[in-house]
């Protein structure tokens, strides 16, 4: 069933380092003649979530072919056949993530879209499989004759792994019918379980030690938060710091090294989140500065070396600068040595094996698909081990510019430019605008399939991380201002894109998912010259109905509020906010497409755009995506949404008919 992947998957065993720069990036305007199918980008990535086993001699990953979703697992030596494991559909499940918990056996977490009475809900449920296929456990089993027994929504919480154990982890589970999870100590091969700590009111998240025992809870009420800490023996429990959701002086736990007193927290420096070490039996809790970088916000998971345990680093993405979350001396010198391999890239250190000899890293460039490689400490290499978009990999891909524009208060947006193979200049060309990387995930950074394909069918693409992105303008003001401020960031970027000498002003569109699509949505009310169409995915598209939907979960309500108003006292400025509310003002031509299982944003906020659009008489299309997700993660309903998007593009920015677009199905 497999089979035709295998040859893709290029385990390298050669004694030199792999040194790859990726295909030649000239303006090659044969090339850019012939036009790349569309397939090639919007497949999903062929390999995802590849993980090592922790004596490094075999991994697992997940491979997309079709439709469908498989885990396999390989031996790194000796090559051989992968084999397959369990298969998904991307529809009734999806596979949220796989780990080895020892050399023999994964983890294995699927989540699917639910229903708690009438709320629809995502739901998780974790398994245990051997690597030859056999022995699948369903780690959270509910007692057959208890037809009352709760059922946990979320069955995936592995707070420790129990690396020495082998037979065991430590999961937080919520049971009989509480809010607040217990943390279990569960056997990976039976699925038996015995509580190790007791739930605690309002404590939503649990962390260890390196001694596996509970030492950190983070308290959650309304938009408050709380952060427990205890002392070594379990006793003593205090709160160490308090504080808003959205406060900058915020003391987030990201967990311990070797030491099991000391604590490595991400908290504000020189207007970043930076990473100190806390000692816990200093009543006084003194922050200890680790690490800072003056560009970017620091956090992630955090990191520890093989065999010691010490705290090394947290993982993040830095273009060029792979050490940049590490503080380790040793890792340090390893990922400037990658750096200098892999030049210009995104160099992702993932794992070590147990005994520190392996490691796993991911790396992409600046037109280059995502690459995952393994290497080895003693020798220096560093061989390639699988690429995501295997069709790409010898294909002549737009390339970006990283710049930064002014906004209208005097920010500084970071925003990345690309034009066409084979284009040399902006001028007359037709341009989309991509908010926060644009569809499917990515960024302004990494490859971008979606991007990449736009940029291939001759549109010159902009892609901008505007207010309320992650590590980039910092604003504490919650979505009460980051929502008008996000507009006028599209605004401002597209006025730079549009002055003379650049793209052709009349020829401009949008393209944005979530929050980013009401903003789109938004200019297309209250700026209708702005662009010459829209695009929304997942689109929010009423704030009532948000704070509506807020109501249903726990501190829903309060969080709202916090973030975006209240629907009472608020409710004239969340409808002047609400597009749907303003389909009247619409000049441009609106493209809607939305999942029917979507759980994040649900499918009604495109129906009631829509519904308003056609009262309007304005002009529109909405696809739903029959039991698609928020994800494009079917490969039909991705297939469908770059269709879609060719030809409306193709029609609104080049004049073109539209060609039908065959109805979303699985292929």
């Amino acid at each position: 069933m497999i089979r035709t992947l295998i040859a893709r998957l290029l385990l390298a065993t050669a004694a030199a380092v792999v040194a790859l720069g990726g295909p030649a990036h000239a303006a090659d305007a044969a090339a850019a003649a012939t036009p790349i199918p569309l397939e090639a980008f919007a497949r999903l990535p062929m390999v995802e979530g590849v993980t090592l086993a922790p004596g490094g001699q075999r991994f697992a990953v997940l491979l997309n072919q079709g439709a469908d979703t498989w885990l396999a697992v390989r031996e790194l030596e000796g090559g051989g056949p992968l084999k397959a494991l369990l298969k998904s559909d991307n529809k009734q499940f999806r596979f949220a993530w796989a780990r080895w918990v020892n050399d023999e056996r994964l983890l294995v977490s699927v989540r699917y879209p639910g229903r708690r009475g009438w709320i629809e809900s995502t739901e998780t449920r974790l398994f245990s499989i051997r690597r030859d296929g056999t022995g699948m456990v369903n780690l959270v089993r509910t007692p057959s004759f208890d037809r009352l027994a709760h059922v946990a929504q979320y069955q995936d919480g592995v707070i420790d792994w129990l690396p020495d154990d082998g037979q065991h982890v430590l999961l937080q589970l919520v049971e009989d019918h509480a809010i607040e999870p217990t943390v279990f100590r569960v056997n990976v091969e039976t699925g038996r379980r015995s509580a190790v700590h007791a739930a605690r009111g309002g404590v939503r998240q649990w962390i260890t030690d390196a001694t596996h025992r509970v030492r950190v809870g983070i308290k959650r009420h309304d938009a408050r938060v709380d952060i427990l800490v205890s002392d070594r023996d379990g006793t003593r429990w205090r709160t160490a710091w308090t504080f808003d959701v959205l406060d900058r002086t915020a003391v987030w736990p990201l967990g311990f090294g070797a030491d099991p007193d000391k604590l490595i927290v991400t908290a504000e420096h020189d207007g970043r989140r930076a990473l100190f070490e806390v000692n816990l039996t200093d009543d006084a809790l003194t922050r200890q500065l680790l690490l800072s970088h003056p560009r970017f916000d620091l956090r992630g998971e955090l990191m520890t070396a093989p065999k010691t345990g010490q705290a090394i680093g947290v993982r993040i993405d830095v273009l060029g600068d792979a050490a940049a979350g590490f503080w380790d001396a040793d890792t340090k010198r390893l990922l400037q040595a990658i750096d200098q391999a892999l030049p210009q890239r995104r160099n992702q250190l993932l794992q070590f094996s147990a005994d520190g000899a392996r490691y796993l890293l991911k790396s992409a460039g600046n037109g280059q698909p995502a690459q995952y490689f393994v290497g080895t400490r003693a020798t220096g290499n560093l061989a390639l081990l699988a690429e995501t978009y295997p069709e790409l990999g010898d294909r002549t891909l737009a390339r970006r510019t990283l710049l930064t524009i002014p906004t209208r208060d005097g920010e500084l947006l970071p925003v990345a430019l690309m034009l066409p193979p084979g284009a040399r200049q902006l001028q007359s060309l037709p341009a989309v605008i991509l908010p926060q990387g644009g569809l499917p995930r990515g960024d302004t950074i990494d490859f971008n399939p979606l991007a990449h394909f736009l940029a291939d069918r001759g549109y010159a693409v902009l892609q901008l991380a505007s207010r309320g992105s992650t590590g980039v303008v910092q604003n504490d003001l919650g979505l009460q201002r980051v929502g008008p401020e996000m507009q006028n960031d599209l605004a401002d970027a597209a006025q730079w894109l549009t002055q003379p000498g650049r793209v052709d002003a009349t020829r401009v569109c949008i393209v944005a998912s979530g929050f980013g699509a009401h903003a789109a949505l938004m200019s297309g009310a209250t700026a209708p010259g702005l662009y010459r169409c829209i695009v929304s995915f997942a689109g929010i598209t009423d704030l009532l109905e948000l704070g509506a939907q807020y109501r249903n979960y726990l501190h829903g309500q309060a969080m709202f509020e916090r973030l975006v108003g209240s629907t009472w006292d608020d409710s004239d400025r969340l409808k002047a906010n609400s597009p749907r509310r303003l389909a009247e003002q619409f000049k441009a031509p609106v493209l809607l497409v939305h999942g029917t299982a979507d759980r994040s944003v649900p499918v009604e906020y495109s129906e009631l755009m829509a519904s308003a659009l056609k009262r309007a008489g304005k002009p529109h299309r909405l696809v739903t995506l029959e039991e698609g997700d928020h994800d494009l993660g079917h490969q039909g309903h991705r297939t469908q949404f770059f269709r879609e998007l060719e030809a409306f593009l193709a029609e609104h920015l080049k004049g073109q008919a539209p060609a039908p677009a065959p109805a979303a199905k699985a292929p």
